[in-house]
């Protein structure tokens, strides 16, 4: 036998270890090991109570060996106490490294999440100085082409300045006579539109005045017609009273005149009122032609507008005024406006006629002109020839018809040379042209591009503006969150040192454990073993006390047989010492004393052969004494 291992304390944790260690449960032994012991407690009981027998006292060597098992078991079960609690620490060391592992991989993932908001402000800030460099490049690009346009509008400013002097010199005498005719009937159109305005608020005046008149009578009749009615009860009433009274008894004269003087003042009202119901059927109907030609007007006025001037912003306000002002003027100048409109159509139509002809006069003096530049190309050459002529007839007669026939090939190249130039003069007029309508329409669209530059400059400093603001913003923005990075990366790091320092210090627990635990492991599989050994040791000596115990169980079956044989013996003696009492005293006293030497102890063999002497030695002197 082996003395128990002596208990271990538990390992202490480091500075670094956590502080859930010291809340861990004391671990109750398992049940196992109880069932186990009362095992080996109830095989051990019969042996023991064996022993108890044979040894008396109970201090033999089964109670030493009882003793020394007891001792085994409980070092193993504080062992296994140990081995367990450590493996619950295991456990629970485990569990804490996978709760710092998840929270590790939590704050992995948070820091995964802010880095990629932070990519994704980035790429917004880079989107939004792309678009900064994207407008700026586009401001460029406008300012670009509005000076480009400045210099294409100056120039055909400057062309059209040029090309358009001679001509303005000479049609503005005639546009300025009919300028100056046109302002006169402007004028006058404006005096009568003026008048037409103060008849129309006159007149709207006194619609008004008559519609409150209306109204008043309108009053009046309906308490006239309840006074009638009042007063027709009131008669009716008091004529059943003066016809149940007195039959006699008539109205008045004055009463009849009265009554009579309101009959008529009610038609009058019926009058006055159907005659103002008239008016303001006529005046209705009057309103709403006048809304109808106003519809017609508008519609002509929307047909008459060129698509060029909707680019203008201001175009809408201008309709819009113009109409307001046309709803306010409308229902007075109804008849005069068509009069007028007449008179316009028809000033318009002979200004019509006198640009056409004077266009059909600059057209024939600028043919004439072409007739007379080519008679004169003409006679100048023929001069030239003629001058050639004469003096290659004076210089050589010989050469004259080499002369003519140059002459000849002059002739068809002048009028080859006229014809292109009739040709290019037809060009440069079909050129002229269309470079008077490009000009013409280029002076019509500076205004509208003039205002589209200015909105696109004010467009361009308030998007200016909101993109500075924006920059500022992003750049703040910016410079918070490179803030809340450090900040983070500072805890992930601190984090991170922190996970490393608890992995290690766990890992050097879980090291020293397992280090404890294997010694011990081993410790206890040499204990284990010894254990083995013992028992094996026990059962054999179990074994060889189980043989001896059945031994002397079948002596004592041998020995209870030869008890009740010698009972029988005892009993047919006692018959025949019942017999012979007087014959001999020494030999049944001695009988007696073997028989109870032979119940003290049956077992001795010593007894045995004694009582079988006896037997002998009784019964040849029984029989000596029978023979006598």
């Amino acid at each position: 036998t082996f003395p128990p291992p002596p208990s271990r304390p538990l390992p202490t944790l480091s500075r670094m270890a956590p502080t859930w260690v010291s809340d861990i449960p004391q671990v109750q032994p398992p049940v196992h090991q109880d069932v186990s012991e009362r095992r080996l407690d109830i095989q051990r009981s019969p042996v023991t109570t064996w022993e108890q027998g044979v040894s008396g006292n109970g201090q033999g060597p089964g109670w030493r060996g009882r003793s020394l098992e007891q001792q085994g078991s409980h070092a193993l079960s504080q062992q296994a106490e140990l081995i367990f609690q450590q493996l619950q620490e295991l456990r629970q060391l485990e569990d804490e490294v996978q709760v710092l592992r998840e929270t590790s991989l939590q704050q992995k993932m948070r820091l995964e999440a802010q880095a990629m908001e932070l990519e994704a402000l980035a790429r917004a800030e880079k989107a939004g100085r792309a678009e900064a460099e994207g407008l700026r490049a586009a401001l460029t690009g406008a300012e670009i082409v509005h000076k480009k346009l400045e210099e294409e509008s100056q120039r055909e400013l400057e062309e059209v300045q040029r090309l358009h002097k001679e001509q303005l010199s000479s049609l503005t005498q005639a546009h300025q006579e009919a300028l100056f005719s046109l302002t006169n009937k402007a004028e006058g159109l404006e005096k009568s539109l003026n008048s037409l305005e103060t008849r129309r608020a006159m007149e709207v005046k006194e619609l008004t005045v008559a519609q409150k008149e209306a109204e008043l009578l309108r009053k009046e009749l309906s308490k006239t017609q309840e006074d009638l009615t009042a007063q027709v009860t009131l008669v009716e009433n008091l004529r059943k009273y003066v016809g149940e009274q007195d039959p006699l008894e008539t109205p008045s004269q004055a009463w009849e005149t009265e009554r009579q003087e309101l009959l008529d003042t009610v038609q009058n009202l019926e009058e006055d009122r159907d005659g103002l119901h008239a008016t303001v059927e006529l005046m209705q109907v009057r309103v709403q032609s006048l809304m109808h030609m106003l519809t017609l007007q508008e519609e002509e006025l929307l047909r008459k507008v060129q698509p060029s001037d909707l680019l203008e912003p201001e175009f809408t306000k201008k309709c819009q005024s113009l109409l307001n002002c046309w709803r306010e003027k409308v229902f007075s100048l109804m008849v005069q406006l068509k009069a007028q409109e007449l008179e316009h159509r028809d000033c318009v139509k002979q200004l019509k006629g006198q640009m056409a002809e004077l266009q059909e006069k600059v057209t024939a003096q600028s043919q004439e002109q072409a007739i007379l530049q080519r008679a004169l190309q003409d006679k100048t050459a023929e001069v030239e020839v003629e001058r050639t002529g004469a003096k290659a007839l004076q210089l050589e007669l010989s050469r004259a018809q080499e002369a003519r026939r140059r002459c000849q090939q002059q002739a068809a190249s002048a009028e080859e040379q006229l014809k292109l130039v009739a040709g290019a003069v037809g060009s440069s007029q079909i050129c002229f042209q269309n470079t008077l309508t490009k000009v013409e329409q280029a002076i019509a669209r500076l205004p509208s591009l003039s205002n589209r530059l200015s909105y696109a400059v004010r467009k361009v400093h308030t998007i200016q503006g909101l993109m500075a603001r924006k920059l500022i913003l992003a750049q703040l923005w910016r410079g918070y969150l490179n803030l809340e990075l450090e900040q983070l990366r500072e805890e992930r790091n601190r984090l991170d040192s922190e996970l490393q320092l608890s992995a290690h210090v766990i890992q050097q627990e879980v090291g020293r454990a397992r280090e404890q635990g294997e010694a011990e492991r081993q410790q206890l599989s040499k204990v284990a073993q010894q254990l083995e050994q013992e028992l094996q040791q026990t059962q054999e000596s179990l074994a060889s006390l189980g043989l001896q115990l059945e031994a002397a169980r079948q002596g004592q079956q041998e020995s209870t047989e030869e008890a009740a044989s010698l009972r029988k013996e005892l009993t047919q003696q006692q018959k025949i010492y019942g017999q012979g009492v007087g014959e001999g005293k020494c030999a049944p006293l001695c009988g007696l004393g073997w028989f109870l030497l032979t119940l003290i102890a049956p077992s001795s063999q010593l007894c045995k052969r004694r009582w079988l002497r006896w037997r002998l030695d009784f019964g040849n002197s029984s029989q000596t004494q029978r023979g006598d």
